[in-house]
């Protein structure tokens, strides 16, 4: 696919086309490594679990005063460690 190099900022860059980005399982926020072999320019994503695969809203969601269960401790899970 054919596409041009535009200046952002002091940088240039391109944009990655929808199916690619599809294709090699990235998307918006996701870690990428950029490294150049042979005169090309290599993008490949960044795999393995993240430390905590969970943001604060899905680790809150459905919480209430009853189910916070407030008078008990509770220890952090494998899971939710992203082990």
């Amino acid at each position: 696919m054919k596409t041009t190099v535009r200046k952002i900022g002091n940088s240039l860059g391109n944009t990655i086309p929808a199916a690619f980005a599809r294709d090699i399982g990235i998307e918006e926020g996701s870690e990428i490594n950029i490294s150049i072999k042979d005169g090309n320019i290599i993008i490949e994503p960044i795999t393995g679990k993240k430390r905590f695969p969970y943001s604060e809203k899905d680790l809150l969601k459905g919480l209430t005063a009853q189910t916070a269960h407030a008078d008990e401790l509770a220890g952090i899970s494998p899971e939710e460690w992203g082990e």
